[in-house]
């Protein structure tokens, strides 16, 4: 074989792109962007929330949108739109629970297994969290009502993962927050970034062809003058014109017509027309 291989050896897999078939012809690219965007807007919203409900003081460190990993959320809600998952470190986890109630110690990373009340916590700030979220994306409206969901039969696939981290004023530490998307909210905020369909029109296209908008030009002067007088016209010359018998009417710089205009009631209006045969 000769000439330039197009198959090239040794390429690491994981800088391949793949492409994938539900992504094809569809903005998904556009909502990383988004995300990052709206939340850039007003960095201090689910901060903000940390501090009126639960005293914690936070500042957003990093805000990282990633096409979905491994990692499953803790927590899934379905809504109209489609699914959200959610996730929260064990660490700001404990640190809400023990300001809620009102402890003053936090607890360290090596915690027993979550309990009861670290699981009903979750799922409170699960909820908020994201409707906080999706206010933010959707300018004042939500996901639509959100329900947990449980199906240990049915696998949920998540488009991508929005990663919040937060510095602790109180302890100084990092942890993050997990918004998860999938396919079907992503397709539906994808369609609204997109703005709305265009109108389908039904019926014959030659009647659709016929309303068109069409430009008429009526010509009523013309004349023609070497390029050495155009060149020297100034601002205020007057140039001599005579108008002409007949007025053209053209399409496009194409004559089509030609008419008479007259004048009732300090409108014009041009009649008398005639076609103008083309070569």
């Amino acid at each position: 074989m000769s000439g330039n291989s197009k198959v090239h050896h040794g390429v690491p897999a994981k800088s391949l792109t793949v492409l994938k078939p539900q992504k094809l012809g569809r903005h998904h690219h556009k909502i990383p962007q988004f995300i990052k965007e709206t939340t850039n807007k007003n960095p201090r919203l689910m901060a903000d929330y940390f501090v009126r409900n639960y005293r914690i003081s936070l500042e957003l460190s990093k805000l990282d949108v990633q096409e979905a990993h491994k990692k499953v959320p803790d927590c899934i809600y379905r809504s109209p739109m489609g699914k959200v998952g959610f996730s929260i470190d064990r660490a700001l986890l404990t640190e809400a629970l023990e300001c809620y109630y009102g402890g003053t110690i936090v607890p360290s990373q090596d915690a027993p297994p979550i309990s009861t009340s670290e699981q009903r916590m979750r799922n409170r700030l699960g909820l908020d969290l994201t409707y906080i979220f999706a206010r933010a994306l959707l300018s004042g409206e939500t996901f639509g009502e959100l329900e947990r969901y449980e199906n240990d039969y049915e696998e949920s696939s998540w488009e991508y993962v929005a990663e919040f981290e937060y510095i602790s004023h109180l302890t100084e530490s990092r942890s993050s927050i997990f918004i998860h998307l999938d396919t079907e909210l992503v397709d539906e905020l994808t369609s609204r970034l997109a703005g709305p369909q265009p109108t389908r029109l039904t019926g014959n296209p030659v009647d659709h062809i016929k309303h068109l908008p069409v430009r008429l030009d009526c010509v009523i002067a013309a004349a023609q003058l070497p390029l050495s007088q155009v060149l020297g016209l100034q601002v205020n010359d007057i140039l001599m014109m005579r108008p002409l018998d007949r007025y053209e009417v053209r399409i496009n710089q194409q004559k089509l017509f030609r008419g008479t205009v007259f004048e009732e009631d300090g409108a014009l209006f041009l009649t008398s027309l005639e076609s103008v045969k083309t070569q």
